[in-house]
């Protein structure tokens, strides 16, 4: 695939406080990649940098688009505009012709809900609107590339949902390259692959599956058909790791629980599912065990 962006080795301090030491990414045509971690990570500072907005003090970056969608954590507006007024002189930074300019922002206001409010100041708008005003800029974009800090913080579902649906489309079907910061692991688990950042380093990259297979085994979770009061089945029990509010065992899937023997001594099992590790707890394990990249 093509190469649309490429971060190398990038460093950047704020007086005594190292926010990124030696980051390196890359993303191609048609990628979702998610930068995730907890606040201070590094995540925004990154994206400032990857979209140009600061230098690093040492590394580069590069890129083949021009004109990045960008939307930042804190999307700053004349609060005297109208989100209309607004974007209108971002289609014509963005060098959307005249004629194109009106349907282009009718669209995105209506992608992100705010297409009731496109003649209010912006002044008026609640903080979460002003974000999702943040977001319809960066759509606005005709750039092949789009660099959104936190967009779906502050999203009821449905606003979520539409978003989702569009940057699937736009990656899918006009080829974009996205890539999105996020705190939130149910956002950066729908990323093609994904950056985990702490403390301004990565911890490691890849995609969901291969950065699970990191850490180490799933769980099993057992529900017998009399969960409640049952006790532990009386051996061969090894790897029982927890146990859910129904009663439901959780068997942690290695070379010591031998779950199938465990399925033979609990009498009526009602159902047996996979229970896959969650996104934070994945950078809390690569974090306690200094594993990098």
């Amino acid at each position: 695939m093509q190469e649309r962006i490429r971060a190398d080795n990038l460093c950047k301090r704020y007086g005594s406080t190292t926010a990124l030491d030696g980051v390196s990414l890359t993303a191609s045509a048609g990628e979702c990649m998610g930068i995730f971690g907890t606040s201070g990570a590094g995540k925004s500072t990154a994206m400032r940098l990857l979209a140009g907005i600061e230098a690093p003090d040492s590394g580069t970056v590069s890129s083949t688009c021009r004109l990045a969608g960008i939307c930042l954590q804190t999307p700053l507006f004349d609060e005297a505009l109208t989100p209309a007024e607004a974007l209108w002189l971002y289609a014509t930074l963005y060098e959307i012709s005249r004629g194109k300019r009106h349907s282009a922002i009718r669209e995105a206001l209506a992608l992100v809900g705010l297409d009731s409010c496109r003649n209010c100041r912006i002044g008026s708008l609640s903080g979460g609107a002003r974000k999702l005003l943040g977001v319809a800029q960066a759509l606005l974009s005709p750039s092949e590339l789009l660099l959104l800090d936190e967009p779906m913080a502050d999203l009821d579902f449905d606003a979520r949902r539409r978003l989702w649906e569009h940057l699937s489309n736009v990656r899918t079907y006009d080829g974009k390259t996205i890539i999105l910061a996020t705190s939130r692991p149910d956002d950066a688990e729908l990323c093609d692959r994904i950056v985990l950042l702490q403390k301004g380093r990565v911890l490691a990259a890849g995609t969901p599956a291969e950065l699970r297979s990191m850490v180490g085994p799933e769980a099993l979770v057992i529900k017998p058909i009399k969960a409640k009061g049952a006790g532990p089945p009386k051996a061969g029990w090894a790897g029982i790791v927890g146990r859910e509010e129904d009663g439901s065992l959780v068997v942690e899937i290695g070379p010591e629980s031998r779950p199938t023997e465990l399925l033979r001594q609990i009498s009526g099992v009602a159902a047996v599912r996979i229970k896959t590790r969650g996104l934070d707890s994945i950078l809390e394990e690569l974090a306690e065990h200094g594993v990098m990249e």
